[in-house]
């Protein structure tokens, strides 16, 4: 046995598809969650990527790692739930596995109904918000999907707004527990620009706008790049740092492009976590106007759960803007940490900017609130608190 579990009797096991190295904001919860839990008696089941032999390392819980595939087609994902079903059932026997975590609902809650109905081991399921709208349509899957919350121990949502998305749908709430998502506010915190990252972008005397997560349509990239057609007729030294890689990428270069931007865009790619506290303190104000996805037929009603890079700007004593849809009114607070705007409205999205940019004395108030709210509702350890009763 590891020697991470020498002394371990019964531990609970989290299997996960989203799991650090791999970058996502499922990725970074999860890791939060269970760093602040008592080593010995946790274990995680994620896939093997690049990287991951140096970050679990560094880790005093156990990982295993495990070839699981991580493509998007149906054939894959097929496999995958064949493959996580037999790793399951494969380490609950080898370690006394007390409870199971399924990270994701239909790949993992499968294997988490299996487990109960052969070895009675009990489960609990991780939603995130839009599984209902973007898996719910099939008959088969929807059956699934509730067929695996009816059996398990809790549905832990990550905000009110996925709760009320799963009560709209027939569950009852005495069946889910809400976990928010939080921030490392020793991590996260005001810091001076530093000089390195100034130079390297050219950002010297610039007011600058910012947002961090992945290139995908419900960011909202595209709405802050046609907003800046507008500001930089007002604010002449604007610019807007797009922190991040994803699908969009070509189609934003392609747009700032078509507007006469690129020279006031700025794609800085993939940032690892730990640098990511600089980058954030390197912007004046943190927007992602965030979205359902309507163009992206795969991932039609998807929106934000939450928003975890919200709490990290405002951690950073950013005041931030964010759309009026999902889980993202909860993250920033309208008035006092933030500003929430239409997030389909260039003329709103460009309102809300110039108003914190040209207004230091409302853009210092919303950031200290967000930093204050971070320090006290939001900091992991106490967020992780929650955990104990579902562990």
């Amino acid at each position: 046995m590891d020697s991470k579990l020498q002394n371990t009797k019964k531990i609970s096991l989290l299997i996960t598809n989203d799991f650090p190295p791999i970058v996502s904001g499922i990725s970074t919860v999860f890791y939060h969650f269970w760093k602040y839990l008592p080593p010995d008696k946790i274990m995680i089941l994620a896939p093997k990527v690049p990287g991951c032999s140096e970050f679990d390392e560094k880790e005093t819980f156990h990982i295993i790692r495990k070839k699981i595939s991580t493509g998007e087609s149906g054939k894959a994902k097929l496999f995958k739930m064949f493959l996580i079903v037999l790793y399951a059932l494969y380490y609950l026997k080898k370690y006394d596995i007390k409870k199971l975590h399924c990270g994701q609902i239909i790949s993992v809650g499968l294997a988490g109904l299996i487990c109960k109905k052969l070895l009675g081991v009990k489960y609990n399921v991780w939603v995130y918000g839009s599984e209902t709208v973007r898996f719910g349509n099939s008959r088969i899957t929807s059956w699934l999907m509730k067929k695996v919350i009816k059996e398990s121990e809790e549905l832990v949502t990550n905000s009110e707004f996925t709760s009320q998305e799963y009560k709209r749908w027939g569950i009852s709430r005495e069946k889910m527990v809400k976990i928010i998502p939080g921030v490392d506010s020793t991590a996260f915190q005001p810091q001076e620009k530093q000089q390195s990252l100034v130079e390297k972008y050219n950002i010297q005397g610039k007011q600058v706008i910012m947002t961090v997560g992945r290139l995908d349509e419900r960011k909202g990239h595209d709405m802050v790049i046609r907003a800046m057609a507008r500001l930089v007729k007002q604010l002449p030294t604007v610019v807007y740092m797009i922190v991040g890689k994803g699908r969009e990428e070509q189609r934003l270069r392609n747009l700032a492009d078509d507007l006469k931007l690129s020279d006031r865009i700025i794609f800085t790619g993939f940032v690892k976590e730990e640098f990511l506290p600089n980058y954030y303190n390197l912007c004046d104000v943190f927007v992602l106007p965030n979205r359902e996805t309507e163009q992206h037929n795969q991932f039609r009603g998807d929106y934000e759960g939450f928003g975890v890079v919200f709490l990290e700007a405002g951690a950073c004593g950013k005041p931030a803007i964010a759309g009026n849809s999902g889980g993202s009114v909860e993250a920033v607070v309208n008035g006092v940490t933030g500003l929430i705007v239409n997030p389909r409205s260039e003329p709103d999205i460009a309102d809300a900017i110039e108003r914190i940019l040209t207004d230091k004395g409302l853009a210092n108030r919303l950031g200290m609130a967000g930093r204050q709210r971070a320090e006290k509702e939001f900091d992991w350890q106490y967020i992780t608190k929650a955990m104990e009763r579902i562990l």
